[in-house]
């Protein structure tokens, strides 16, 4: 097999959404909600004013007490406090530099030069949508992020700009979890308010081909995630390993200009046939590492032109609605050509690759005497799927990853499949990130422990 290159950009849609400019929020003020009251975070849309009010209180009340266990130095407020800014804002200055609200647009940002100690955020466009298209936990997370910077000015961290921000986001979900633990915090966040903050973080992602040497690199969705799931899960401590070299990044740069041009991609009717080929190889070779007895038999495949998929007897994991699914009694693997091919163009060409792999890794379980139905056998497949993706990303595979190829991974692993059908995903999206990642960064094995 020659070398070739699989993936590219990958679209996030739902953000294209027009959001009128509201009387919400008023210049260097925390709008009209009491800070003091407590507030529920959604993953539906809430009273932005009052959730970053709250939001507010919470991060101080947290780094008041974690600044000096985790750094051993005092918290100091925010000089100059959160600023929401809009369009109508009069111009501000940032390290000396005068801005207006064209600078901030669409962003957010903490300012810590000589003289500045505050937080500005777009508050006219990007809170608002990111309330309405994710929930109000994701403004607030923004927030967390942008505290995060104001921490680590406060600890004179130093390290480069994708490891800042891969803090910061870990930072964020510490906050993340100290809120949702706490009896006495002013913020309250249900569990559905963390899958969908977490499907925020991968529409904030760097572009594909952004390398984690740039100086402005935040780190790919994958990276984010990692981040803020390490904070959430270990604690402010262990993110303050990360400025030590204790982070994962996965950023690349495009190699050629073809790859540049196309993003990476392979079309459609090339990639199904490569991806099949190349799961065949792989499980060839695995299938014994999950059962020593067990022999590979290559799955038939059966594409049908629409949904619904054709009938599979006897197997009840089976769902004709899917994109795609593995028939146990036939060992046959068929997708509907139509849908598959709109999540190509729509994510990537990774996307068709990790929704074959799902069902070669069923394929896998079924061959190996595994289960394979059930949220464990599903995130087990996941961890399979990531287990694939490393390696093609090792050093002997005559393929190699593009930049954005894990994102459209975990793309396809967290969100519904198209517009027009809604996969059941079982697990939170922690635990399928959990799952990828595991797979991903220590191989097959770990999926079986």
């Amino acid at each position: 097999m020659r070398s070739r290159t699989l993936a590219g950009v990958a679209a996030v849609a739902g953000l294209a959404i027009v959001v009128a400019v509201t009387p919400f929020f008023r210049d260097h003020g925390r709008g009209t909600a009491d800070p003091t009251s407590v507030v529920v975070l959604r993953d539906t849309a809430g009273d932005l004013p009052k959730a970053l009010a709250a939001a507010e209180v919470s991060n101080r009340d947290y780094w008041t007490n974690e600044l000096p266990e985790v750094y051993g130095k005092p918290f100091h407020d925010l000089a100059g406090g959160f600023q929401p800014k809009l369009p109508s804002s009069r111009p501000w200055t940032c390290h000396g530099q005068n801005l207006t609200y064209d600078d901030i647009k669409g962003n957010a940002f903490y300012c810590g030069g000589q003289g500045d100690d505050y937080i500005a955020y777009d508050a006219a466009f990007l809170l608002p949508q990111l309330n309405k298209t994710f929930g109000a936990l994701a403004p607030a997370v923004v927030l967390a992020h942008e505290m995060g910077h104001a921490i680590q000015a406060r600890a004179g961290i130093r390290a480069p700009s994708v490891v800042v921000e891969l803090q910061a986001d870990c930072f964020a979900g510490a906050w993340v979890a100290n809120a949702q633990m706490s009896a006495k915090d002013p913020v309250v966040i249900d569990e559905p308010a963390l899958d969908s903050s977490v499907r925020a973080i991968l529409a904030l992602r760097d572009q594909p081909g952004t390398p984690a040497t740039n100086p402005q690199a935040h780190g790919l969705a994958f990276d984010r995630v990692n981040a803020f799931q390490t904070g959430y899960e270990q604690g402010a401590r262990e993110c303050a390993t990360f400025a030590t070299g204790n982070v994962v990044t996965t950023e690349l740069p495009f190699q050629t200009l073809t790859d540049l041009q196309t993003g990476g991609n392979l079309g459609f009717e090339e990639a199904v046939p490569f991806f099949q080929d190349h799961l065949d190889a792989f499980w060839r070779l695995a299938l014994g590492k999950l059962s020593p007895r067990a022999t590979y038999h290559r799955p038939t495949t059966a594409p049908a032109a629409v949904p619904p998929l054709p009938a599979c007897p006897n197997d009840p994991g089976y769902d004709r609605r899917a994109v795609s699914a593995y028939c146990a009694p036939r060992n046959t693997i068929t997708w509907a050509t139509s849908e598959l091919a709109q999540l190509h163009r729509r994510i990537g060409d990774m996307a068709t690759g990790a929704f074959l792999s799902d069902d070669w890794a069923r394929a896998a379980q079924s061959q190996a005497g595994l289960k394979t139905s059930g949220v464990d056998a599903e995130l087990q497949q996941v961890c399979f799927t990531g287990s694939w993706v490393l390696s093609i990303a090792s050093a002997t595979s005559p393929v190699h990853l593009s930049p954005g190829d894990i994102d459209e991974v975990l793309f396809t692993v967290l969100t519904p499949t198209s517009p027009n059908q809604t996969r059941e995903v079982k697990g939170t999206a922690f635990e399928l990130t959990a799952a990828l990642r595991k797979g991903l960064l220590r191989g097959l094995s770990a999926c079986t422990s």
